[in-house]
C-alpha cells in the first residue's frame, strides 16, 4: 500500500511540473500547480528525512545538483546588483530549479525501478495522445502552449515531451532484446511525434542515437534483420510524411543561405556580448528574470526582435545561471555515462547521449518538466549501480 501511495505522489509531482500540461481550461490555476509540486517535494522530503529509517545507497549526483543550487545563489545576487531585481521576485522566478530536490525525495521514497519506468512510459504515451488530439483539433486550443502551422505540419510544444523521448529509447531497447513487433510499433509511434513536431535537430539526433543503440547493443542477434526492419519503417515513414520532409529541406536551405545572419546566431551573439552589464556576470550569470520587473521587460523586448533564450539552448542557461550551472549540467551528463548500470537500464545512457547532442538548441535543464524527467533517470542510475554491486542481496524488484 505504501508503495502505491508513493507512486501516486510521484505521478502528482510530475503532473505539477508540467503545470497540468498547461490545459487552457484551467487558466491561471495551471501555472499555480508548478508551485504546488515544489511544496509537495519539500514537505514530504522533510517528513522522510526526520522520521524515516531506510537503507541509504550512494547518491552519485549530489555534488552536481549542489552546483546547480549554488548557481541560484550567485545569479540571484547578480540579478539584484546588476538588474535591480529584488530577491523575492528572483526566488519565485527561478522556482523550476527547485524541482532538483525531487532527486532526493525519490531516494527517500525508495520507488521501485519497475514502477518508475512504468510511470515514465505512461507519461510518454500520454504525451502522444495529447499531441495527436491537439494536432487534429487545431486551430482549436486545448493546451495553452506555443503552436503554429509550419513546415507542412502543426507544431505543438507540449510539456512533458522528455518522457516520450525516454520511452522511445526504452522501446528500442525492448525491441532489440525481444525482437517483438509491438515494441517496434511503439518506437515508430514515438518517432511519429518527433516528425509532426517538425524539428530537424530532434529528428536527426533521435535517428542518430537510435543507430548507435543498434550498433552497440549486445542483445542484437541478427543485425541484418534489425537493419531491414528499421529501414522498412524509415521508408514507410518518409513516404507517409514526405510533405513535411520537403518543407524541412526547404527551411534548411533557406537557413543556410543566411549564414551568420541566422536568427539563432544573432541571438547567441547578443546574449553573450551586449546583454551582460557586469564582468562578474560571466561567472555568476545574470539571474532569472521576473516577468513583472524591468529586467523581465528587457527580455520581452528582445523577444520582439526574435531573440529567445530558449532558442540558444545551453547558452541561454549560461546567460541566466552562469558557469556553476553549466559545470553542474556537464558533470551530471558525464557521471551518467561513466557510472555502471545494469543492462536493462542501458537506455538511460543513450537518452543522455541525445541530450548532450541537443544542448546547442535545448536548454531543458532549467525547465521543471525536463528536470523531473531527468532526476527520475538519475535515481534509476543510482539504484541500478547499487543493485549491480549487491547481487547477493534479494531484491523484490527483480522477482
Amino acid at each position: 500500500m505504501q508503495q502505491k501511495i508513493n507512486n501516486l505522489l510521484v505521478i502528482l509531482i510530475i503532473i505539477c511540473s508540467t503545470s497540468v500540461f498547461s490545459l487552457s481550461a484551467l487558466g491561471p490555476l495551471a501555472k499555480a500547480t508548478e508551485l504546488l509540486g515544489i511544496v509537495l517535494i519539500v514537505v514530504f522530503l522533510l517528513i522522510h528525512v526526520v522520521y524515516s529509517e531506510q537503507i541509504i545507497f550512494k547518491h552519485y549526483f549530489t555534488f552536481a545538483i549542489g552546483l546547480l543550487f549554488f548557481s541560484l545563489l550567485t545569479s540571484m545576487l547578480m540579478a539584484k546588483y546588476s538588474r535591480d531585481q529584488n530577491f523575492a521576485d528572483t526566488l519565485l522566478a527561478q522556482r523550476a530549479i527547485y524541482y532538483y530536490l525531487f532527486y532526493f525525495l525519490l531516494h527517500q521514497l525508495k520507488i521501485r525501478p519497475r514502477d518508475l519506468e512504468r510511470i515514465i512510459i505512461f507519461f510518454g504515451i500520454l504525451h502522444v495522445v495529447m499531441y495527436i488530439v491537439q494536432f487534429f483539433l487545431y486551430p482549436k486550443v486545448i493546451f495553452d502552449v506555443f503552436m503554429l502551422a509550419d513546415r507542412g505540419t502543426i507544431r505543438v510544444y507540449l510539456k512533458g515531451s522528455d518522457y516520450m523521448a525516454i520511452a522511445f529509447f526504452m522501446s528500442i531497447q525492448a525491441f532489440l532484446r525481444t525482437n517483438k513487433i509491438k515494441y517496434l510499433f511503439l518506437t515508430s509511434l514515438f518517432f511519429l511525434i518527433f516528425i509532426l513536431l517538425g524539428s530537424r535537430q530532434t529528428m536527426a539526433i533521435m535517428a542518430f542515437t537510435m543507430v548507435l543503440f543498434i550498433i552497440f547493443s549486445k542483445k542484437v542477434k541478427s543485425r541484418l534483420l534489425i537493419g531491414f526492419l528499421v529501414a522498412s519503417c524509415v521508408s514507410f515513414v518518409f513516404i507517409m510524411f514526405q510533405d513535411i520532409f520537403k518543407a524541412l529541406l526547404l527551411q534548411s536551405s533557406s537557413d543556410l543561405t543566411l549564414g551568420t545572419e541566422y536568427i539563432r546566431f544573432m541571438a547567441a551573439k547578443h546574449f553573450l556580448t551586449d546583454f551582460f552589464r557586469n564582468g562578474f556576470a560571466y561567472i555568476t550569470g545574470n539571474g532569472m528574470f521576473a516577468n513583472t520587473s524591468s529586467y523581465g521587460n528587457e527580455i520581452e523586448r528582445l523577444k520582439g526582435n526574435g531573440f529567445y533564450l530558449g532558442d540558444i539552448g545551453i547558452i541561454g542557461n549560461y546567460v541566466i545561471y552562469g558557469a556553476f550551472f553549466i559545470a553542474g549540467v556537464f558533470l551530471i551528463c558525464v557521471k551518467v555515462l561513466r557510472v555502471k548500470v545494469e543492462d536493462n537500464q542501458a537506455y538511460i545512457k543513450y537518452m543522455f547521449i541525445a541530450i548532450l547532442l541537443s544542448l546547442i538548441t535545448g536548454g531543458g535543464f532549467a525547465n521543471a518538466d525536463f528536470i523531473c524527467a531527468i532526476v527520475c533517470l538519475l535515481y534509476l542510475v543510482d539504484v541500478s549501480n547499487w543493485l549491480g554491486l549487491n547481487k547477493n542481496i534479494l531484491h523484490t524488484d527483480n522477482n
